[in-house]
């Protein structure tokens, strides 16, 4: 058996001991399995929404060798979804050296029971949680005494997550921004740039289809420039250039009102010695 190695370490941890546990049970079921491991693929879990890059070059490696993809412990594929997902479409042969049972044909039914498990462990810590708020119980940061001693973290924490949080809801809004409003985009690019109408226009014709904003309010031209800007469509206007400063500063109304010119440069050197 030609075995491919691959390997998950949580991001945060990059525990190298970890690493070293899951090498060492892969190339002992290699081994047990009259193989050898041929290739090693190091993943750093990221978290459920990660693309797993080295999880599809160890697919593609193992497909090229005509290998088996072999992982060291089983709960690092069934409870994330996306490598069970990888796994399954892949049709590349593979195993888990702590379950050799679990394979092609069995991953689907034992992950729908690891995601089963993960569902009903988070509804009874939250229905916990709840029931103890219920009670008057304060959690988290908010327990009598939590802080004691340590204002001083409370503080800077606070300093440096609110500039964190502020930018964090911006994006949120204008993330739903351009959600709400994706199927007004190219309408109102068409109107402004194929039939030329003016913001004015565009606007009325807008409410005049029965659209509103998320407000429930009838669009206006400056939330059409608003949705124009979030679109990237809008060409922003060339700057006037700076206007020259004036030759003679007579002409300002400070020297104008004041009956005064400007002072003339002399044409010599200037003589400083006295």
């Amino acid at each position: 058996m030609n075995a491919v190695a691959y390997y998950i370490v949580k991001y945060k941890d990059r525990s190298r001991v970890d690493l070293r546990a899951q090498r060492a049970a892969v190339e002992s079921f290699a081994q047990h399995n009259g193989g050898e491991v041929i290739a090693e693929f190091v993943e750093l879990d990221r978290g459920r929404d990660f693309g797993w890059p080295q999880l599809m070059e160890a697919i593609r490696y193992t497909e090229d060798v005509e290998g088996t993809l072999v992982m060291a412990r089983l709960d690092r594929w069934v409870r994330n979804a996306g490598v069970t997902s990888l796994l399954m479409d892949s049709g590349i042969d593979f195993v888990c050296g702590d379950n050799p049972n679990v394979n092609r044909q069995t991953i689907h039914i034992v992950a729908s029971l690891a995601a089963d498990e993960t569902r009903l462990l988070s509804e009874g810590i939250k229905a916990g949680l709840q029931a103890a708020k219920a009670r008057g119980v304060k959690l988290g940061s908010a327990r009598e005494g939590h802080w004691d001693g340590r204002e001083d973290r409370r503080r800077e924490g606070a300093r440096k997550g609110l500039p964190i949080a502020v930018k964090a809801a911006a994006e949120a809004r204008m993330k739903k921004a351009l959600d709400a409003y994706s199927v007004l985009f190219p309408r109102i690019i068409k109107m402004r740039d194929e039939e030329k109408l003016t913001l004015s226009e565009i606007a009325k014709r807008i409410n005049a289809e029965g659209h509103q904003t998320r407000a429930r309010l009838p669009f206006t031209p400056t939330m059409i420039i608003r949705l124009l800007k979030r679109a990237g469509a809008l060409t922003p206007q060339p700057k006037a250039p700076p206007p020259e400063p004036p030759a003679d500063f007579s002409d300002l109304p400070l020297f104008r009102h004041a009956g005064l010119r400007a002072p003339e440069k002399p044409d010599g050197p200037i003589d400083d010695s006295h």
